[in-house]
This record gives C-alpha cells, sequence and structure tokens, in this order.
C-alpha cells in the first residue's frame, strides 16, 4: 500500500453546525471544515463562505495561494481581474495565484454560500487587499 493508499486509523469527520465561523465584519461569515488551523490537513484547506444579501468580501488577492469557489447556493456576480461573470448554485471558479477578484451576494434576500478550497492553505497573512 503507497502512502497515497494508506488510511488513517480514525476518520476526522466535522460539520459545520459545529465550527464557530470567522466573521470579517462586513457581512461574510468564514466555516473552516479543515486545514492547518485544526490541524487535521497542512497542504490545503476547505471552507464554506456565507456572505449575506447584497454584501461582498473585499477585493483582494493571494500571492501564493490558488482558490476554488463552488456555489452551494445563491447568486452572485465575481470580478475577477476587471472581468465580472455571474455564479449561481453549481458553478465553479477558479482564481490562480495573485489574481485580483471580489465575490457579491447579488440576492436580496438568500444568503450566498460557497464551497471555498486553497491551496496552499489561507491564513489571514496571505491575502492582500485593495480596498
Amino acid at each position: 500500500m503507497t502512502a497515497c493508499q494508506k488510511l488513517a486509523p480514525t476518520p476526522f469527520v466535522i460539520n459545520k453546525a459545529n465550527i464557530e465561523p470567522r466573521d470579517t465584519g462586513y457581512g461574510e461569515r468564514v466555516y473552516e471544515l479543515a486545514g492547518p488551523t485544526d490541524g487535521n490537513i497542512h497542504k490545503h484547506c476547505i471552507a464554506i463562505v456565507d456572505i449575506d444579501p447584497g454584501k461582498s468580501s473585499k477585493n483582494h488577492y493571494h500571492p501564493s495561494v490558488e482558490e476554488t469557489y463552488f456555489v452551494l447556493s445563491g447568486q452572485a456576480l465575481i470580478n475577477i481581474d476587471g472581468t465580472d461573470a455571474f455564479l449561481s448554485q453549481g458553478d465553479l471558479v477558479t482564481i490562480p495565484t495573485g489574481v485580483h477578484h471580489k465575490v457579491t451576494n447579488s440576492s436580496e434576500t438568500e444568503v450566498l454560500q460557497l464551497y471555498v478550497t486553497c491551496a496552499e492553505p489561507w491564513t489571514p497573512e496571505c491575502s492582500v487587499f485593495l480596498e
């Protein structure tokens, strides 16, 4: 059996309902499901990000992190390096290292819920905010 095939002796199971979110203060809540913060994985991280109706992330980029956003529910307007795209449930968008991006919940009533992966793991120090 190779290292890739080896299973952990005890599965690490976590539920969003049991996670204290990181509140950004501008309508965004980040629930880190897996990553170095809780010590269960170290080469990437996975989070659920909830954005309130009409709210946005800040325009930013990551010098060393690639991100993927998958829309679990809701509708979004995303701006990636000056180009807008509309996203809805089931859409996925990739954000390469160094690319400026901002996501806005385009609904007036529904919370936008994103499944976000980062490789390298996201930390507060790896975001450069442009606003």
